[in-house]
């Protein structure tokens, strides 16, 4: 698919809205790479860096396209520019990897992670106070486990979520999972090391503590 944003985001910036395209996708690549290096699919291996620029791409280009639909007021307007394009390079990243994935086994399921997004038009009240009831023990089980992790397993764990998250006047269920667990996690949103080799040490310590937590939080 081509439009008049893509070539804005691997060319140099001209204009202020193409300034404004151009950062969200630096902005996302590095949270995408993290899911694909974690992602464990062998078709993947040795086209991460690729496959991310792929997702991040295909994220901000449709992001692009909901906000001329918002502006012409066909949907619902754009609240954080930011968690709508992380949101839908989520779902690409899973549907890529669940199509990926199926390629190679396609009689093997896949153990999705429970924290997922759903759009459904059709919401059963009682599914939905069920599956919150799901969500909040599966948290507070992560929370437990990743209290107990090395120091820098879970303070690279402990410091990507705080870097994504999006911090309100409330806490989240998993804000308060942690604090009940002795972390706060707000005090670990910080910049990621500059230097490459902390940046590898850190990305490595990352992918280690994202899969134990899917060995450990059984759902």
């Amino acid at each position: 698919m081509h439009t008049d944003i893509d070539s804005s985001i691997n060319a140099p910036v001209q204009t202020a809205d193409e300034q404004i395209w151009h950062e969200l996708y630096l902005w996302l690549l590095p949270l995408v790479e993290r899911w694909v290096c974690c992602a464990e699919v062998a078709s993947w291996r040795g086209q991460q860096k690729e496959i991310s620029e792929d997702i991040a791409q295909e994220a901000v280009v449709r992001t692009y396209h909901y906000s001329q639909r918002a502006s012409r007021g066909e949907v619902r307007a754009i609240e954080c520019l930011k968690s709508l394009c992380r949101t839908i390079a989520q779902n690409h990243f899973r549907d890529r990897r669940k199509k990926d994935w199926c390629l190679l086994h396609p009689t093997q399921g896949e153990l999705l992670p429970a924290m997922h997004i759903l759009v459904n038009d059709q919401i059963d009240p009682s599914q939905v106070a069920i599956d919150r009831m799901m969500f909040i023990t599966i948290i507070k089980t992560a929370a437990k486990a990743v209290a107990k992790f090395p120091l820098r397993q879970r303070t690279a764990l402990l410091t990507d979520l705080a870097n994504l998250t999006d911090f309100g006047e409330h806490p989240s269920q998993l804000e308060l999972a942690l604090f009940s667990e002795g972390i706060r996690l707000h005090d670990y949103r910080r910049s990621l090391p500059n230097e490459s080799a902390e940046r590898n040490k850190y990305a490595v310590h990352l992918c280690i503590a994202y899969k134990r937590l899917r060995r450990e939080v059984i759902v």
